[in-house]
């Protein structure tokens, strides 16, 4: 399809994309990021070769802003309970008015043996687990590696483990 076809599509539904991220989204600033990112997907949709018209373009798109919306919100969720642990870690780990030397000692010890156990991993994993830490879901990691999504995900999962059972393994949890 051509890139006038695809911007006269967008164009005739912006005001259902406008209107679906907003009944699901409820902060103003984060809507436009949301339509731009639907309209993004539905754009590289119709520029590969093998697309599919949708029998209901109104409805597809639709569905399409909808996923979008809700993959932000969960992001949102999963970077807002990151920190949130990290607070509590760090008001649990250090007791108001002072700190105690044996704490901070164990911290580094800990931040010591997690590092170690981290330069365990293969190169491949470790980049994951960084990109993966940095706030990227699975599919933009897929995407940025060239990996399958169920390797990516693999690879995770099987880091953890080894990460886990090596920290158990010394004594560190």
């Amino acid at each position: 399809m051509d890139k006038q076809s695809i911007s006269q599509i967008l164009e005739a539904n912006r005001a259902k994309i406008i209107k679906t991220t907003k009944n699901i989204i409820k902060n103003p600033s984060l809507v436009d990021d949301i339509v731009q990112d639907a309209s993004l997907k539905i754009y590289t949709y119709f520029q590969k070769k093998d697309y599919v018209l949708p029998k209901n373009l109104e409805a597809w798109v639709t569905i399409i802003t909808k996923n979008t919306a809700y993959d932000h919100l969960r992001k949102l969720k999963r970077q807002q309970d990151l920190q949130q642990n990290m607070n509590e870690t760090f008001q649990s780990q250090r007791p108001l008015g002072s700190e105690i030397p044996e704490n901070t000692l164990l911290s580094k010890e800990k931040i010591q043996h997690i590092n170690e156990v981290f330069h365990l991993l293969d190169e491949e994993t470790k980049e994951i687990f960084i990109l993966r830490n940095n706030g990227y879901s699975y599919q933009e990691i897929s995407k940025m590696k060239k990996l399958s999504l169920g390797k990516v995900k693999t690879k995770i999962f099987r880091g953890r483990k080894k990460m886990m059972d090596h920290l158990i393994e010394k004594g560190v949890l």
